[in-house]
């Protein structure tokens, strides 16, 4: 995937996705993060008195959501915001998608020839994707 420069100013975008400045402030005896004015213009669902999560996903790493009504389904946060993720950049970028080429729709089909799994199947813990 070719790199996309970072536009200056605050609210750049970087690869598709944006980034917003944020700093740490006090709020009576708890702590926060503000962020800028942007970020809620730019992620609406965000302005709203729902309820938001902030998942701790690696060092210096966090995944900020709005859960507004109990989620349904457990899942993992980082493959939920991938997911996310890359359906917006489908949506805005269609003209990046290209279809398989033969070659490599042989190729899969031979991969997963004789695989059978059901739904509720789970992914062993020992598995790397």
């Amino acid at each position: 995937m070719a790199a996309v420069a970072r536009k200056a100013g605050r609210g750049g975008v970087t690869g598709g996705s944006r980034r917003f400045s944020a700093a740490r402030a006090s709020a009576g005896n708890s702590e926060g993060i503000r962020i800028e004015k942007a970020f809620f213009k730019a992620a609406p669902e965000f302005d709203t008195a729902s309820t938001v999560t902030v998942d701790l996903i690696g060092p210096g790493k966090a995944l900020i959501s709005v859960t507004s009504a109990p989620e349904k389904t457990e899942g993992d946060p980082v493959i939920s915001a991938w997911l996310s993720f890359v359906e917006r950049d489908i949506q805005e970028n269609p003209g990046r998608l290209m279809p398989l080429a033969e070659g490599e729709l042989t190729a899969l089909e031979q991969l997963v020839n004789g695989v059978v799994v059901g739904d509720s199947e789970e992914i062993p813990d020992d598995v790397i994707f």
